[in-house]
């Protein structure tokens, strides 16, 4: 079965989260677990109060049956976004971001919000740095050339968002190259 044109070049939102979900994050479990066997790692023994780190789709579950409390990753302190969406404002280029933020924060937010502290103003500040973050990539497809497109620390559902206009684009651009140089 044949997928639509949109989306044979870019991933979906849920299918960008669903990647996310391999992340790691730290999580202070409920009670004492046993060492864990999974495909890609070993997660040790769990005991509370101690800290230990997961892949967030299992931190997710863990939360979801009251097994763990989730700690937000240190980029995501209401401190360290203010200074993220004062940078992302002032300066041209984007602020170094982790590759899967937006998946990671949107995750977070929606499953976790008891467990992040002012999480309305972090919901706030993240809009504005996606905002900030949008108009500069918006402005540099805009001075693209044939060549290339110079966007560094952009993350994952940033790239996937502009794939399919960027490979529009520069599928037109080198015709318009190739047609004035054969001219």
């Amino acid at each position: 079965m044949a997928l639509p044109r949109e989306l044979e070049i870019s991933f979906s939102p849920e299918e960008m989260e669903f990647l996310a979900g391999n992340e790691y994050i730290n999580i202070v479990p409920s009670e004492t677990m046993d060492q864990l066997p999974l495909v890609s790692a070993t997660i040790p023994i769990m005991k509370p109060p101690k800290k230990c780190r997961v892949p967030l789709w299992l931190a997710l579950e863990l939360k979801k049956q009251n097994l763990a409390r989730i700690v937000p990753p240190e980029w995501m302190e209401i401190g360290k976004l203010e200074n993220i969406r004062d940078d992302e404002l002032e300066n041209e280029t984007f602020s170094e971001l982790p590759f899967r933020w937006l998946e990671t924060a949107h995750l977070l937010l929606n499953f976790c919000a008891d467990d992040i502290e002012d999480v309305e103003d972090i919901r706030r500040i993240l809009l504005d740095i996606r905002e900030a973050r949008q108009s500069k990539a918006r402005t540099g497809l805009e001075a693209i050339n044939e060549v290339q497109l110079t966007l560094d620390n952009l993350g994952a559902m940033e790239i996937n968002e502009i794939r399919p206009i960027f490979r529009e684009v520069m599928d037109r651009m080198r015709k318009i190259v190739q047609v004035s140089q054969e001219e």
